[in-house]
């Protein structure tokens, strides 16, 4: 996979070089945005931070999945995805030792897979994807995935820094606050 990886991160620099709004926007500019004034918890504004990334690998990958091969990716996303919902605790009460992947997290994870596969049309609908993807929704119920698969899904190929910043600020705002209905734009 080191081929697929390097041709990747070739895109995210790419897009650096195009000066692309999802490589450019300061994630933290906005996230003080989405969050002026209210309190968040510092592992949802951590998730924060992987939703942003998952947003640079949807146009990086715009551009990787273009030049090369989509197989490796695909069973990575699948392998990955198994791999969280499997690490889960099993007594929501006990105490672990170990880390365990956190099921609101695998839930963002499993909308970004799925709205990769599904923007470049990579897998069939009754591919494994899709039954990991609604355990790991069954497993977060406070996170929509099919409303973060739709966002990722959606994000214009080519957004001005003013679109791109909403899109942020609105990813943000759903996850922590489980909604963006303050109508307010970002800028």
């Amino acid at each position: 996979m080191a081929r697929e990886l390097a041709l990747h991160e070739y895109s995210h620099m790419a897009r650096n070089e195009q000066s692309h709004p999802s490589h450019t926007q300061s994630t933290a500019e906005a996230l003080f945005l989405a969050f002026a004034g209210k309190s968040v918890e510092r592992r949802k504004l951590t998730h924060c931070y992987q939703i942003a990334n998952h947003m640079k690998d949807i146009y990086a990958d715009d551009i990787t999945l273009q030049v090369g091969p989509s197989d490796k990716l695909v069973a990575f996303l699948e392998s990955e995805l198994a791999t969280a919902v499997a690490d889960r605790p099993t007594h929501p009460r006990g105490r672990r030792m170990t880390a365990t992947t956190d099921p609101e997290m695998t839930a963002v994870n499993a909308a970004f897979a799925l709205a990769l596969v599904e923007r470049h049309d990579l897998v069939p609908r009754d591919h494994r994807l899709y039954d990991l993807a609604r355990t790991a929704s069954r497993d977060a119920p406070t996170v929509n995935v099919q409303g973060f698969k739709y966002r990722f899904l959606s994000l214009d190929d080519d957004p001005d820094e003013s679109e791109y910043r909403k899109a942020l600020v609105d990813a943000a705002e759903e996850y922590v606050l489980g909604s963006n209905d303050s109508g307010q734009a970002a800028d």
